[in-house]
């Protein structure tokens, strides 16, 4: 047997020890303890649907479109975490990137998602120097912290898949790659 093959036994060997160890504790549990795991989880799960319910009213859940700038205003201080699409119906990688975010956005609750017309709203891309489409632009907690500026992050390319904006809106903490129910632990 190799070194990496005995490396990789020993690895297998203490995290079957550890999920013992986990499996024994949890039989000695007597039924008290049992039901006050339980109790801690279903008031977890209601504050993650309290949350949800809340992040609905806000408009989270949706990809919809910012009409004036006063709203814009409203959506970055009434949300924590705001991607914003500044985009324009005639480019056609505007297109390619709404289509993602539409899916993302049903699945994100943590963040809202929204999207500038340049043509209909020219003020605000003036106001945050948009000089190229699309540009997305990341703001949490009323900041605006980075700027993706079209598809260089998203691999260069206009074929890229969902999972990849998934992959680096999660690195810039605009949400959780493991769905919103994993994002209960995130302050709104």
């Amino acid at each position: 047997m190799s070194a990496a093959e005995q490396t990789v036994l020993k690895i297998a060997e203490q995290i079957e020890r550890a999920v013992d160890d986990e499996i024994e504790r949890v039989d000695q549990m007597d039924d008290d303890e049992l039901a006050l795991i339980r109790k801690k989880r279903m008031e977890q799960l209601k504050e993650v649907q309290e949350r949800r319910i809340e992040w609905l009213k806000k408009g989270h859940g949706q990809y919809l479109e910012v009409p004036s700038p006063k709203d814009f205003f409203d959506y970055v201080q009434s949300s924590e975490r705001v991607v914003v699409h500044f985009m324009r119906r005639s480019t056609p990688r505007c297109e390619i990137i709404e289509r993602h975010l539409r899916t993302i956005a049903a699945e994100h609750f943590e963040t809202r998602f929204c999207y500038v017309d340049v043509e209909r709203n020219p003020s605000l891309p003036q106001r945050f120097n948009v000089m190229m489409l699309p540009t997305l632009m990341l703001v949490e907690k009323q900041n605006t912290f980075h700027s993706i500026i079209g598809f260089d992050e998203f691999g260069g390319t206009d074929d890229f898949p969902t999972s990849t904006v998934v992959t680096v809106l999660s690195y810039y903490g605009m949400i959780n790659e493991k769905g919103m129910f994993a994002a209960d632990q995130n302050d709104d």
